[in-house]
């Protein structure tokens, strides 16, 4: 929601630990992951790059599915957000720009919105976003 954040693009990442993660302690029961790099365009400064990659957010549980569901409302609102549609490997253990230009080369991209969320949740997870909304009202 930053007025300075120009673009965001989201990933999934593989289900399987990888090369380029550090901390691999309960990672294996929560991945995929969702990563992403932040655009900022911030006057006076080159376009500046944020890499989220790691522990960042899962929808693996119902309690961090609803931080999933927030992000997914808010990204679809701002009308900024694009997705790659394959999975990603992490990312973490390379140098800053080699990780923004890495993610930033994976392809295909789609533009995120109501009609591909679908699309986007299910590379976070093997249930639909309305299972999770059906577990939750059985709580």
């Amino acid at each position: 929601m930053d007025p300075n954040c120009v673009e965001l693009r989201l990933f999934g990442t593989h289900a399987k630990i990888n090369v380029g993660v550090n901390d691999v302690s309960e990672m294996d029961s929560n991945l995929p992951l969702v990563a992403a790099v932040a655009k900022y365009t911030i006057p006076g400064i080159s376009d500046v790059y944020v890499v989220f990659d790691g522990m960042v957010l899962t929808a693996a549980r119902l309690p961090r599915y609803y931080e999933v569901q927030e992000l997914l409302d808010k990204a679809v609102a701002s009308k900024k957000v694009t997705f790659a549609s394959v999975p990603v490997l992490f990312t973490s253990s390379f140098a800053p720009t080699i990780a923004v230009d890495k993610l930033l080369s994976i392809g295909p991209v789609i533009a995120l919105s109501e009609q591909t969320r679908a699309q986007y949740f299910s590379m976070l997870s093997t249930l639909t976003e309305e299972a999770f909304a059906n577990l939750s009202s059985t709580e």
